[in-house]
């Protein structure tokens, strides 16, 4: 899970639930948030980067979080950014022939 967490770029987000699929733990999103809660705080991975579902900043950090990822370009509205924008999806900007709607 951390390895793919370690892939997450700069200004997308992932949710916590997606991290956890990505990873092959699915419906493990809980688990996902423990592990990340026990992150030293010199970390270098970007946890700063893991969201709910509905974008919203749930971490206890959530204003170390806000200010990172306002850094890295994405707008942070009370907690919250935009999933539609900021989402990661590796297989959408993988595929060779993703449809225009997808884009």
């Amino acid at each position: 899970m951390l390895t793919v967490l370690a892939q997450v770029p700069a200004g997308k987000v992932v949710s916590f639930g997606d991290l956890a699929d990505m990873s092959g733990y699915p419906r493990r999103a809980r688990w996902v948030g423990s592990v990340l809660s026990k992150l030293p705080s010199s970390t270098k991975l970007p946890w700063h980067r893991v969201v709910n579902s509905q974008g919203t900043l749930t971490c206890p950090r959530a204003d170390l979080a806000e200010k990172r990822l306002t850094r890295e370009g994405i707008k942070v509205h009370q907690l919250k950014v935009s999933m539609l924008k900021h989402r990661w999806c590796p297989e959408r900007s993988t595929s060779k022939h993703a449809s225009p709607e997808e884009d």
